[in-house]
């Protein structure tokens, strides 16, 4: 065979090798698509449409900022940082149009998500007077919102998740956690009423330190009101394994300690010699002579 023969039948192989091969993939890839997780397709998808409100705000087009805005806050099962970061394009987008009253209303909910938020007052009254109303409502109300964990685990021993949730507006209606002791991968769900409540923690499992968890809490949508960790990125708390073999340490009294008696000995000998300085006299008193003290006298001089 020739040489050129040979380059010509090698050149279609490859070419339709590698001709079909791109197209192999994109319809694998078409196919995971199509099976992938619905909740990570959402995700992906709320995540475009929010882009699209905060780039239509920056680009100051309020009008198709607060219409993208809206059509997120109107879906399901959003993230607190998805919600927080709508309701605040909705809020500002409502104060830049002049709707004072819808303003008010979502900057109200804005500092129930994120209680630390602050418009900048250079943006002017339109959005500094109804945040200014919202804020005089929260203070009104006299606490900020939020949740608190606190973490309760020790080595070998069954634990709790305490949660707190503070929600003036009655927004939550649930919360929802998620635990597990690494490197386990699945993670044991949990759903119990808000406020107040404590979740039980199993004890850890031989040659297991980490726990792994994510508390969520909920309003009627489904939505992450507050949330302190996620499953992707959870909290983690390790516990340590006590060292084992080591007789505890008994007390000893101080009085016990021969250093005690060494250093009150010397307090003592110093206090002595101290006070015998002190109470010495200072002038010189000679003696008393031996002769009595006792009988008459005839002015300055001794009767005979």
């Amino acid at each position: 065979m020739k040489c050129s023969e040979l380059d010509a039948r090698r050149g279609r192989t490859s070419a339709g090798g590698w001709g079909a091969s791109p197209k192999r993939w994109l319809a694998a890839g078409a196919l995971l698509a199509a099976l992938a997780v619905p909740g990570f397709a959402q995700a992906a998808g709320v995540e475009n449409e929010l882009a699209t409100a905060e780039n239509a705000y920056a680009a100051l087009d309020y009008a198709n900022a607060l219409t993208a805005a809206e059509a997120v806050l109107a879906q399901q099962n959003l993230s607190h940082d998805v919600l927080t970061r709508a309701t605040r394009v909705s809020a500002l987008s409502h104060a830049a149009l002049g709707h004072a009253d819808q303003a008010k209303q979502q900057f109200i909910l804005l500092l129930e998500y994120d209680s630390e938020f602050k418009v900048d007052p250079k943006l002017g009254p339109r959005f500094t007077e109804p945040f200014a109303e919202a804020r005089g409502y929260w203070q009104a109300q006299g606490r900020k919102s939020g949740m608190d964990l606190q973490v309760v685990v020790q080595w070998g021993q069954a634990g709790e998740i305490r949660i707190v949730t503070r929600d003036p507006l009655g927004i939550v209606k649930r919360v929802s956690a998620g635990h597990r002791w690494a490197p386990a991968q699945t993670y044991t769900t949990i759903e119990v009423a808000p406020s107040g409540k404590a979740i039980s923690i199993p004890a850890n499992p031989e040659g297991s330190t980490r726990l792994e968890y994510w508390v969520r809490a909920l309003d009627a949508k489904n939505n992450a009101v507050f949330e302190q960790g996620t499953p992707e990125t959870p909290q983690i708390n390790l516990v340590t394994e006590p060292v084992r073999g080591e007789a505890p340490q008994e007390k000893k009294s101080v009085f016990s300690s021969p250093l005690f008696y060494i250093i009150g000995g010397s307090i003592l000998a110093g206090a002595a010699v101290g006070g015998f300085f002190a109470l010495r006299p200072t002038e010189y008193q000679p003696p008393p002579t031996g002769r009595g003290v006792f009988g008459a006298t005839c002015g300055s001089a001794r009767c005979d």
